[in-house]
C-alpha cells in the first residue's frame, strides 16, 4: 500500500503524509488495523525509531489508536469534531493570530449565524440561552464559559457541522485570549447587555436584528479588547470602500442578484440596479410591492 519514504524530505513527514493521504481518501477506513509495524518498516524503507516516531504523531494528531497486547497494533481512529478542533487549536497555538484577524473573521461569520438562528429558534432554545447569560456577573473565568457558550449554541442551532467547528475554534482561541488578559469585570458587563440584546431578537425571530446586534457585539468585543491590550481594532469600514443607500438595501434582501448587461430582468419594471463598478454586470432587486 505504502512506498519507500522519500529520502529528500524529513523521512518521518513523508510516513505521515502517506498514511494520512490512505485515511482521508478511504482506503483505509475508521477501525482498519495497519500492516505489523515490521512490514510498514518494510514498506517505507525506514527504521524502527522513525516509524515509530511517524506513528506517535499521527497517535497525536487523532488518525490513529495506538493498541497494545496480542490483538494490539495501529488502528484508524474515529475522527470525530473534538479531534479536530484539538488539532486546528494546536495548530493556531504556534502562529501569531492577532485579536484583529479573529475580530474580522468572526464579523464575516457570526452575524449571518445569528440570522439563521433568529429564524431557526425554538422556545427550548430561548430557556437554554436564557440560562446561558445568568442573571448577574460572576467570577471572570466563568463569565468567559458564559459568553463563549452563549455563540456556541448559535451556531449548533444552524445545524451545520463545519461553521460549529468553524465558532468553536474561534472561541478556543479567544477563551484563551481573554484568559491569559484578564479583563475586567466592566468587560463581561458590556458582554452580557449585548447577548440580551441579540436574545431578544431571536425571542422576536426578527433576522436582520439579529444579525446586525451581533455585528454590534463581535466589533465591540474587539474594540474593547485591542484598547485593553493596546492594538490595533478590526474596523467593519475597511470592508466597504464605498456604500450607498441602494448598496444597503441590496445587501439586506435576499432576493439581489448580479447579472450580466443583456439579462431581461434589467428591463422590468420596479427594478433597482446599480452597476458594478466600470464592468457589464450589475447588481439588481426587485422592489417590495407593499414597500412602493
Amino acid at each position: 500500500m505504502f512506498n519507500n519514504a522519500n529520502k529528500s524530505e524529513k523521512v518521518s513527514d513523508n510516513i505521515i503524509a502517506q498514511i494520512r493521504d490512505a485515511i482521508l481518501s478511504g482506503r483505509i477506513k475508521p477501525g482498519d488495523r495497519l500492516a505489523s509495524e515490521k512490514e510498514l518498516i518494510d514498506q517505507f524503507g525506514v527504521s524502527k525509531a522513525t516509524m515509530r516516531e511517524a506513528l506517535r504523531v499521527l497517535e497525536v494528531i487523532g488518525l490513529l489508536e495506538i493498541r497494545k497486547g496480542i490483538a494490539g497494533g495501529a488502528f484508524v481512529a474515529e475522527v470525530d469534531m473534538r479531534t479536530t478542533l484539538h488539532a486546528i487549536v494546536n495548530f493556531l497555538h504556534f502562529q501569531t493570530v492577532s485579536v484583529k484577524e479573529i475580530t474580522m473573521l468572526r464579523y464575516l461569520i457570526e452575524p449571518s449565524v445569528a440570522q439563521v438562528a433568529a429564524a431557526k429558534r425554538t422556545d427550548k432554545d430561548i430557556e437554554k440561552l436564557e440560562q446561558v447569560i445568568g442573571e448577574g456577573i460572576t467570577h471572570g473565568d466563568t463569565e468567559v464559559s458564559k459568553e463563549i457558550s452563549f455563540h456556541r449554541y448559535l451556531a449548533r442551532m444552524t445545524e451545520n457541522t463545519i461553521l460549529t467547528l468553524t465558532i468553536d475554534m474561534i472561541d478556543n482561541l479567544l477563551k484563551a485570549m481573554k484568559k491569559k488578559i484578564g479583563l475586567p469585570p466592566e468587560f463581561y458587563g458590556h458582554v452580557r447587555d449585548a447577548h440580551t440584546i441579540i436574545l431578544e431578537c431571536l425571542v422576536q425571530q426578527d433576522g436582520l436584528a439579529a444579525k446586525i446586534a451581533m455585528a454590534n457585539d463581535v466589533v465591540g468585543v474587539g474594540r474593547y479588547i485591542c484598547t485593553f491590550t493596546g492594538t490595533p481594532p478590526f474596523e467593519p469600514s475597511e470592508l466597504k470602500a464605498s456604500r450607498s443607500p441602494i448598496d444597503t438595501h441590496l445587501e439586506v434582501n435576499p432576493e439581489a442578484r448580479v447579472v450580466m448587461k443583456d439579462d431581461p430582468l434589467l428591463q422590468e419594471s420596479g427594478t433597482i440596479v446599480r452597476r458594478v463598478g466600470t464592468s457589464e454586470l450589475y447588481l439588481i432587486v426587485k422592489e417590495n410591492e407593499n414597500d412602493v
